[in-house]
């Protein structure tokens, strides 16, 4: 009798995680669709990006801004970045 709840369970485990994996990929997809896809869209139009970067000054190979040099404190030590 064990041995028949063991394979019911193992079943019905593969079926919940089909079910699961489909219902997570379509609601990702609803949302990419609807929410990020249009801001995405709307953002190349308008040639808006969100990114903190200008031209590159000449001969820069990197967009890394230099911080500026001063006293370290402990202040500063817990802000990495």
């Amino acid at each position: 009798m064990l041995e028949i709840f063991k394979r019911l369970w193992a079943q019905w485990n593969r079926a919940v995680r089909a079910a699961a994996r489909i219902q997570s990929e379509s609601i990702m997809a609803v949302a990419y669709v609807l929410g990020i896809g249009p801001v995405a869209i709307a953002f190349r139009l308008l040639g808006r990006t969100l990114l903190d970067r200008g031209p590159a000054p000449v001969g820069a190979t990197t967009f890394w801004l230099a911080r500026p040099e001063g006293e370290a404190t402990m202040k500063d030590a817990s802000r990495p970045f």
